[in-house]
């Protein structure tokens, strides 16, 4: 059977940054003051409490931290610097409102302080406004080219967009300015792996693996693309190590399950697919090929069920339509598969094969004209569509248009050749004996019978020797 798959959501990668890109300002010497002492001559100067906010931030005190960097502002009213730790401060706090207020005064300040456009497009992309943690990130590009991080998130939104190849381009940048930047080597393997670049993508998983041997992410990452290669032992091997670091990790399951379905233990993929979900329930595709197990396990009534959470989960999700309606066809209902083709039809109208399964469904309500239509429309939309071209013929046969069954049969044969159904040829042979031509249908039929012994289908063979004997 075949899981519907995806890879760790992007959406959700700007976790393996953890949680914030790592930097380091440098930290400012106090100023020389030669003035008359005053009462106030021996407290802390602004630029003393800021460099202890940014040494009690280093050392992951944030509410210290962020008391300093008060103090700091308290005295320094345009303190930018200041503004921009405390806001990164309260971003590891996941105070984001704060933080983004922070980064905005920082900015209204200085608006050349490239740094801190770069936090502020870190919050943003995880708050889902990607166009504005694009336009934060290429704006610290431009205001300094050397910041790695601001080409990570370029890169970051460029990758979620589905433009790996500038995404690339965006990390590899970010790895020459900061060869050190583990998080941009971790991204491209993902914009690798979109390319379908797998080897690369290992290439870049296992680099990070080396210097961070507890990187989970990577695990996946690597895990996911020796699966694509057809690797699975070492699939299986870097899952079972992500799991092993963090058995928390729904992505790491997920991906998991379809090793486990490749190497055909369903068992297994399915307990997969609970964990998954039950570590995140609202984890769309992980109800989606659960359902699709069930399906392959014969409980269709358990499929529907995944496939009806996956839809209140994302209504547009084409993939669980097309497969509930499969369900329902294969049960008998056809109205109900139908009306599932036509709301996925409804969401992408270009996609052939559920119009020629749509097609087949109206063909088994016995509404040739609809199924007839269908059918033109998926070899419109793909005019190589063989299987699209055998139903049309069938139609054709059906309701006597003898020279068209004749020409899409004959078109699917000359494509298939020794691989024909042999329904088609069956078929096809019936038609050409309404066509006059004997010689042609006896061929078409002795060709059909013996492709239902190869196939092993008995009732087809024994069908077509009687049609035999009686020309």
């Amino acid at each position: 059977m075949k899981l519907s798959h995806t890879a760790i959501g992007l959406l959700s990668v700007v976790a393996i940054l953890g949680g914030y890109p790592a930097y380091s300002l440098a930290q400012e010497t106090p100023a020389t003051e030669e003035t008359t002492t005053t009462p106030d001559a021996d407290l802390p100067s602004p630029v003393e409490f800021y460099n202890n906010g940014v040494a009690l931030f280093e050392a992951e005190e944030y509410e210290q931290a962020i008391a300093a960097f008060n103090e700091a502002i308290r005295l320094r009213p345009d303190y930018a610097e200041a503004y921009m730790y405390r806001g990164a401060a309260y971003r590891a706090l996941g105070e984001n409102d704060i933080a983004v207020r922070d980064f905005n005064q920082a900015i209204d300040i200085d608006p050349g302080l490239a740094r801190a456009y770069v936090l502020r497009a870190e919050v943003y992309y995880e708050l889902g406004n990607v166009q504005q943690a694009l336009q934060d990130a290429q704006t610290a590009v431009s205001l300094d080219p050397t910041i790695g991080d601001a080409h990570l998130y370029q890169g970051l939104v460029d990758l979620q967009a589905g433009n790996s190849a500038a995404a690339i381009v965006d990390f590899t940048e970010a790895i020459r300015q900061d060869p050190e930047l583990l998080g941009a080597y971790l991204l491209r393997g993902f914009a690798y792996d979109q390319q379908s670049d797998y080897l690369s993508a290992i290439a870049d998983f296992s680099y990070v693996i080396e210097r961070d041997d507890d990187n989970t992410i990577a695990y996946i990452g690597r895990g996911a693309a020796y699966y694509h290669e057809g690797q699975l032992e070492p699939a299986e091997e870097d899952l079972d190590r992500a799991l092993s670091i963090n058995d928390e990790l729904p992505f790491a399951y997920y991906n998991r399950s379809f090793v486990y379905v490749a190497q055909n233990r369903p068992n297994r993929a399915l307990n997969d697919l609970n964990r998954a979900i039950e570590l995140k329930p609202d984890f769309v595709r992980a109800y989606l090929n659960r359902g699709l197990l069930y399906e392959f396990q014969g409980e269709p009534q358990a499929a529907i069920n995944d496939l009806n959470r996956s839809l209140e989960l994302d209504a547009n999700l084409v993939e669980a339509y097309k497969e509930r309606a499969d369900i329902q066809l294969a049960l008998g209902r056809e109205a109900d598969a139908i009306a599932d083709y036509s709301q996925a039809i409804q969401i992408t109208s270009d996609n052939a094969t559920v119009y020629k399964l749509r097609g087949d469904a109206y063909l088994a309500d016995g509404n040739t004209a609809a199924a007839l239509a269908d059918y033109n429309q998926a070899i419109a939309l793909q005019p190589d569509y063989t299987e699209a071209y055998a139903k049309r013929g069938q139609v054709y046969a059906e309701i006597g248009d003898a020279q068209r069954a004749f020409d899409d049969l004959s078109l699917v044969v000359s494509v298939e050749d020794d691989d024909v159904d042999p329904d088609v040829l069956y078929t096809r042979g019936l038609t050409r004996l309404r066509l006059g031509d004997v010689a042609g249908a006896r061929a078409d039929l002795q060709w059909a019978a013996d492709r239902y012994l190869e196939t092993g289908e008995a009732a087809g063979y024994r069908e077509t020797l009687v049609e035999l004997r009686q020309l």
